[in-house]
């Protein structure tokens, strides 16, 4: 495999014109009379079979189509289902990886090449850069020709930006809960730790009787580590990517570092559990399982910013229920820029798909990345989830306000079924909500529609602002120095060669294994003698070679960023 400078050549790329030559968008026709069943294999994907509902209605009196969704981390051991597939020859029709993945199946013709199909496609020729410069990348790196790989959650708002009102990933308390207890202002984890417990001695019980906990856990997002804890780490200006633990000040550490936030989280969920704040169905339950009780207030802490979904609402926020950001005064927070580039992950068409199916394939990925297409994909059906105001914006009816939190029935005629039911599965988005609406001059998520932003001025956040003197989540941080914005570099990175992969394999579950069992370890010498020997078997399992390659793969992204932002 050629070693490339890849940092460099992706600058070079982003200041390039594009390899894509534009066109007419003469698309070829297509015939709809059959129908056609795509098959999805979607890391992203939360659910597995076939699409149901209003989006499989919506699809299939559009295009004759439906999807049949595998989703290899519902399936019970993705790593076999994933080299069983690739065995195969046929990984599937739409092909949906992490980046990484992506290259590997280029290199081994897994992957249609689409170079002379994509200048026929209007809405997608839009990302012409990114996906030029994506499929440099990965050409570059082994040495192929063509455009291969379409990047997820795109946008046109710039490589530097970060358009939204709220970050990733911060501790986020119900408002009343959090006043009840006395509001009180939190240094530190500690802190946090002592409000959690008042919340739920307060709060044992939702309204329905069932047991709370302030924190409850999924491991099926695991993958070399805890999820969740990857995703705390960022609370503290570190992301972990492998082995390693990457910094808001570009600097890179081992995962196992006990001066790293990786640990540092570990021991506060553990601290957590001491505490009696996790939920003991934490280590064992799904996704599914975990959101249902957020729906449900049976959970206290939110740390993603999507959980908003799952129950806040303009009635809540007027009852002072909703949720809302709770800083730390030691906060450092890792908020990568808006995905200008792409997300890390990509979708592609399938190298034994027939020249017609390919084209209906390509026109229902068009379409996605359409105005009609996003706003199908963000928002949902005119009508039942929004409605068209005399100024050409949107604005929420009441099922679409409450869309994620209470699952409306939707109409038969519109698909039936509940509207989380009948939600597109894939879970992986071409264009990312943040981008722009040329028909409405707003973003297709509805986060910052002025209608959104007008009935959420409740009591909450009025609330909320008065205390901590600011409008939003994002200007308090960045007016006290909490967050750092790092530059969203989408790069195909060298993958895995046999021997590290191995190691990478065996050194994961060692540490997903540990981690579990030490957040809930019975004190803090069995915590802190856990963690010593899980070191020491890394060590004999090839550790530091894992964590060498890592440091070399990523420095990559750490020039990269350092050269956006010199631009």
């Amino acid at each position: 495999m050629k070693k490339k400078n890849v940092a460099s050549m992706a600058m070079a790329a982003m200041m390039a014109a594009g390899a894509l030559p534009m066109n007419a968008w003469a698309a070829p026709e297509v015939n709809h009379d059959e129908p056609l069943t795509i098959e999805v294999y979607d890391v992203a994907a939360n659910y597995q079979g076939m699409q149901t509902g209003w989006y499989a209605k919506e699809i299939k009196d559009r295009f004759n189509i439906e999807l049949n969704i595998v989703a290899p981390q519902v399936s019970g051991d993705a790593a076999s289902l994933y080299q069983t597939r690739c065995a195969s020859g046929d990984l599937g029709d739409i092909i949906i990886l992490d980046n990484a993945d992506m290259q590997d199946c280029v290199d081994v013709g897994l992957i249609a090449d689409i170079s002379e199909d994509l200048p026929n496609y209007e809405n997608l020729m839009k990302y012409e850069e990114q996906i030029s410069l994506f499929n440099d990348s990965i050409n570059e790196i082994i040495g192929t020709e063509g455009v291969y790989a379409i990047p997820g959650e795109m946008n046109s708002n710039g490589p530097t930006e970060y358009k939204e009102d709220t970050v990733a990933v911060m501790p986020r308390l119900e408002w009343d809960h959090y006043v009840e207890v006395g509001a009180p202002e939190m240094k530190n984890l500690d802190d946090l730790l002592d409000t959690l417990k008042k919340i739920q001695d307060a709060y044992p019980t939702n309204e329905a009787g069932d047991k709370t906990y302030a924190l409850s856990l999924w491991p099926d997002w695991d993958g070399t580590s805890i999820e969740n804890v990857n995703q705390l780490t960022k609370w503290y200006g570190q992301e972990v990517n492998g082995s390693i633990l990457l910094g808001t000040d570009n600097s890179i550490t081992p995962l196992t570092d006990k001066d790293g936030a990786y640990y540092k989280m570990l021991k506060f969920l553990y601290k957590a559990n001491q505490m009696g704040l996790v939920d003991p169905d934490s280590a064992t339950q799904d996704w599914n399982a975990a959101c249902d009780k957020m729906r449900q207030g049976r959970v206290h802490l939110f740390w993603y910013n999507w959980q908003y979904g799952f129950w806040n609402s303009p009635a809540k926020g007027e009852a002072r229920q909703n949720y809302r950001g709770i800083p730390l005064e030691d906060l450092n927070i890792y908020q990568a820029s808006d995905t200008y580039y792409g997300d890390g992950r990509a979708w592609a068409v399938g190298s034994n798909v027939s020249d017609e199916d390919k084209a209906r394939i390509l026109e229902f990925m068009d379409w996605l990345c359409s105005p009609e297409g996003l706003t199908m994909q963000h928002i949902g059906q005119e009508g039942f989830i929004y409605t068209v105001n005399d100024d050409g914006t949107y604005t929420l009816t009441d099922a679409g306000m409450t869309r994620f939190a209470d699952d409306p029935q939707v109409p038969e005629e519109l698909g039936g079924g509940s509207w989380t039911d009948g939600n597109n599965q894939i879970n992986q988005w071409l264009v990312a909500s943040i981008e722009m609406n040329p028909e409405t001059g707003e973003t297709f998520g509805s986060d910052y529609w002025a209608s959104f932003l007008e009935k959420n001025n409740t009591a909450t956040n009025k609330e909320w602002s008065e205390k901590f003197g600011s409008e939003t989540e994002v200007s308090y941080l960045e007016e006290n120095g909490m967050l750092n914005i790092v530059p969203n570099v989408n790069l195909v990175l060298p993958i895995d060669t046999t021997d590290i992969a191995l190691i990478r394999s065996q050194c994961g579950d060692q540490v997903k294994a540990t981690s579990w069992q030490a957040i809930f370890a019975s004190d803090d010498a069995e915590f802190d003698q856990m963690w010593d020997e899980m070191c020491v078997t890394l060590e004999g399992l090839g550790w530091d070679q894992l964590v060498e390659f890592d440091t070399d793969k990523y420095q990559a992204v750490v020039d990269a960023r350092e050269a956006a932002v010199a631009e």
